[in-house]
């Protein structure tokens, strides 16, 4: 088997699940998966937050900052216009996601979950899709736009901190 022939297989398996990412939005599943992702990384998120004394919101913009240097190290190592276009996007999204994961109350912020839920669904079928066609850099900056949105609320917790809601800037 010729590596063109592999390469076509892995260029169509990509476009395959991008396919199927866009048939669960269509059918309404979109955020069962973003769900079942985040509740898989959750762990790993809560023995983070557990040793922070950041705010969630003061996490996700964070993670967004660093998932638009990911996204600009795509742009200008792998020459990726899309990169380019991801950083500023990113770069410009991130008083939305601070608003969107501003709240610490488990409550409250569960309102806001199923949009959340929502556009994790979204991105991991482009995430898989971009490290099956080997595009590291977009592929590590849209994984941290997915855990820029999935961090637990509960900052409160946090022995010597006083809860408090998060600043958010209109």
């Amino acid at each position: 088997m010729g590596p063109e022939l592999l390469q076509i297989g892995v260029d169509v398996s990509a476009i395959a699940v991008i396919i199927g990412g866009f048939m669960l939005l269509l059918i309404g599943r979109s955020s069962w998966l973003g769900h079942s992702f985040r509740t898989t990384i959750r762990p790993a998120l809560d023995l983070v937050r557990r040793r922070s004394p950041m705010s969630r919101s003061e996490l996700a913009d964070g993670t967004i900052l660093a998932a638009t240097a990911l996204a600009a190290m795509g742009a200008v190592f792998d020459r990726q216009f899309f990169a380019a276009m991801l950083a500023v996007l990113l770069w410009l999204s991130r008083p939305s996601v601070v608003r969107l994961t501003a709240e610490e109350h488990h409550l409250l912020a569960k309102i806001s979950f199923f949009s959340i839920d929502l556009m994790i669904g979204v991105y991991v079928p482009i995430v898989i899709a971009q490290v099956l066609l080997l595009n590291w850099f977009l592929a590590a900056s849209l994984f941290s736009v997915i855990v820029a949105l999935s961090w637990p609320e509960g900052g409160g917790a946090i022995p010597g901190r006083r809860w408090q809601m998060a600043p958010v800037d209109h």
